[in-house]
């Protein structure tokens, strides 16, 4: 708790002498907390290039979307940047430079080598930082005074957990500090699931714009869904452009996004910013499984919460599987009906079943494999969402059925909000629109929440 701070500073970097004085666990959670807590927000977080890999997210809000004429400094030798940069210039008109940085080159010497002003703003700058000896390129491009003329740097870390010590945390930490004192803010991040470790990850992609170039006369983005008569009349394509445009435009602000189970598949993001102010007794309903409950378990842990997880294609049968976390192999419908080894039944069933009708749910995650879609209009016309207060959901789909716009729309008017969306990697739209995951973890808060009574 001495490290949570407020406003743009959500954890606090502390001096360095006490940096060290810190034991490997404490400095360890600090950098992995900063990397993944956001500074300011951004509501249009664009994908540009692959979702797999060879891509990054650009801030597309009005308030710092680039500039046209469009200008980007690559700098990052990770992985190929082809697909990123040719999908750069074709929707925002970037001129692209490959730049790689090195302790002899600098910002400055590749601006008078690509004849730009030297005054000029980099719109996008691409760097990684591969190992502590990658460090001091921050230092360089901070002493150069390079900083206040990108508006957008995006950043990827390296470094492997398990070969770390406290004083390699303290000199990132350092560098991270040093960004944000020239006006860097941390706007999105990106676990990057090639890196996974079971608690933590060795990669991280991590996006900052410069605060000094926010155009306060704009507004965030803001993605409105017509009414239920217009979207049947909208055709697929253009409705499937509105429905990944929407899933990827947050809503509402969470600057702490927790991950509870495995950091890969399987594992969700936890709004904490609600989950420390939620003051009813904690219940949690997960449903899709999939035989792996390290989601059920860490939030059961980390919040004390109750935890109803169901599945009816798993193996196992109904059993309690841990203190407060209790198994049924029973899954989501939208009516009581046999499936697989079990069978499903409508949430308003399943609450009565658990005696939960009064009780509100603190977190309702749903990844049923498609069957969200006509599960989700029985909860909103039996009014069990009402006293839901978070709610994950997995999308299955392409956008291009009416029904899917239909449903979000009704999530919308009953309040839900977008604070966080994933595109689940290994679940391509199409081979050609590599942009786009037909799995898209989206991630709600219930801004109308009320008390059932």
């Amino acid at each position: 708790r001495k490290y949570v701070g407020e406003e743009d500073m959500p954890i606090i970097i502390p001096p360095e002498s006490e940096m060290k004085s810190l034991s490997l666990d404490a400095i360890t959670c600090i950098y992995h907390r900063y990397v993944t807590s956001l500074q300011t927000q951004c509501a249009s977080m664009d994908r540009v290039g692959e979702i797999q890999r060879k891509g990054w997210y650009i801030c597309a809000d009005p308030t710092y979307v680039p500039r046209k004429p469009c200008t980007t400094f690559l700098s990052n030798n990770i992985f190929p940047e082809n697909m990123f940069s040719e999908d750069l210039k074709l929707r925002y008109g970037c001129d692209i430079y490959k730049t790689p940085l090195w302790l002899k080159t600098s910002l400055k010497s590749w601006k008078n080598e690509t004849n730009i002003p030297i005054n000029d703003v980099i719109d996008i700058l691409t760097l990684s930082i591969n190992g502590i000896s990658n460090l001091p390129l921050i230092d360089h491009i901070v002493n150069e005074k390079s900083t206040s003329q990108v508006r957008q740097l995006l950043l990827e870390l390296h470094f492997n957990p398990g070969q770390m010590s406290i004083e390699d945390y303290a000199q990132i930490l350092l560098r991270l500090k040093k960004l944000h004192r020239y006006g860097f803010r941390i706007v999105w991040f990106d676990r990057i699931f090639q890196c996974a470790t079971p608690k933590f990850n060795k990669c991280y992609a991590v996006y900052f714009v410069q605060e000094s170039f926010k155009d306060k006369t704009k507004n965030l983005e803001v993605v409105n869904l017509p009414s239920v008569e217009e979207i049947k009349g909208i055709k697929s394509t253009k409705s499937s452009d509105l429905y990944f445009k929407y899933l990827q435009t947050t809503q509402i602000f969470c600057q702490n996004i927790f991950r509870m189970g495995q950091i890969v598949d399987g594992g969700w993001d936890v709004c904490h910013d609600h989950m420390v102010k939620y003051t009813q007794p904690c219940i949690v309903y997960s449903f899709g499984v999939s035989g792996d409950l390290t989601f059920d378990d860490e939030v059961s842990e980390t919040y004390h919460c109750d935890v109803f997880s169901f599945d009816p294609t798993t193996v196992f049968p109904t059993h309690q599987h841990g203190p407060n976390v209790w198994f049924y192999r029973i899954g989501i419908g939208n009516k009581h009906e046999k499936f697989r080894a079990g069978y499903v039944a409508p949430l308003q069933e399943l609450r009565e079943m658990h005696n939960h009708t009064s009780s509100p749910i603190a977190i309702l995650k749903i990844d049923v494999e498609g069957a969200e879609w006509p599960s989700l209009p029985n909860m909103i016309e039996t009014r069990q969402l009402e006293d839901v207060a978070q709610l994950y959901l997995e999308f299955h789909g392409q956008g291009d059925k009416e029904n899917e716009l239909v449903v979000l729309k009704m999530l919308y008017d009953a309040g839900f909000r977008i604070f966080w969306f994933h595109p689940n990697p290994n679940c391509l739209y199409d081979k050609k629109i590599r942009t786009r995951s037909r799995c898209m973890e989206v991630y709600f808060i219930n801004t109308s929440l009320k008390k059932k009574v």
